[in-house]
């Protein structure tokens, strides 16, 4: 009896010691992702319609209430304006079929205080300066903030498992912190270089408008193979941008920053309409 005893504390033990360890992992993992990723789902199903149960004759009915937009728009101040043309064009992103289901629902908020940095991911909302105009960099920059709500809500709607650790393992230890043997040509940019999370939003970018340079790299590069198969296989299905060329000259093998790499910019919404 004595010896069963023993073995059943032992268990209730090791099980007290996996839910203490599990619980650690779990807060470990949410304080090292970036501060506007603990309070928005942007991905979630459930975020974009509210249902109810009616009870209609003897059985039950689920009720679809009205869904919530999946794009709102704020001034701040309420007064100032901004170029129509533009907010038609970053709904025409926001709607493709290319990234609705993957950041909406999505607050715009545009302020006419920001003048640097010139957009910002902040909880459930895309802070935009007041002063942006239609032009390359512009629709990049978005693209790129898209990316950040693809990475931290998208890919992570299961508190279980974050699909982008299969992203940033690929060259990173930590959240700033390379990997032993990455090199800079296991980069699309200068800036990826920052931390794992710019890593995956200026490779989302570079996936999108520089599809056909980002795979000819990946033909010669394992580590940029890997990135672009990762953006193949989990975020786009195998045909969206695949080969795609929105760019106007060739690009140089380095670049500090991939939106400012100009494109044909009429090209590219004809794609995504």
């Amino acid at each position: 009896m004595q010896k069963i005893k023993i073995k059943n504390a032992d268990i209730v033990k090791f099980i007290s010691y996996f839910i203490v360890f599990f619980l650690l992992f779990f807060w470990y993992n949410k304080t090292n992702s970036p501060t506007f990723s603990q309070d928005f789902n942007s991905a979630s199903i459930y975020s974009q319609e509210e249902k109810k149960v009616v009870w209609n004759e003897g059985f039950f009915l689920w009720e679809k209430k009205q869904e919530k937009p999946y794009l709102t728009i704020n001034f701040k101040p309420d007064y100032i304006k901004i170029d129509p043309n533009l907010i038609k064009v970053l709904d025409l992103n926001i709607k493709s079929k290319y990234f609705k289901e993957k950041v909406t629902p999505l607050s715009l908020v545009i302020d006419w205080e920001r003048i640097d940095p010139r957009w910002q991911v902040s909880g459930n909302s895309l802070i935009l300066t007041s002063k942006a105009k239609i032009n390359s960099e512009t629709i990049k920059v978005f693209v790129h903030e898209l990316g950040h709500i693809v990475d931290i809500y998208y890919l992570n709607d299961n508190a279980w498992f974050d699909k982008s650790e299969d992203f940033y393992k690929i060259s990173w230890l930590t959240y700033n912190i390379k990997n032993k043997n990455a090199k800079i040509t296991d980069f699309v940019s200068g800036y990826s270089l920052s931390n794992k999370y710019e890593d995956f939003a200026e490779s989302f970018v570079f996936y999108i408008f520089h599809n056909e340079e980002f795979l000819r790299r990946a033909k010669t590069n394992y580590s940029i193979k890997l990135k672009y198969n990762f953006f193949k296989n989990y975020i786009f299905s195998e045909s969206e941008f695949n080969n795609t060329s929105f760019w106007s000259w060739s690009i140089a093998t380095y670049n500090w920053d991939s939106t400012k790499i100009w494109i044909n910019l009429k090209k590219y919404l004809y794609y995504i309409r």
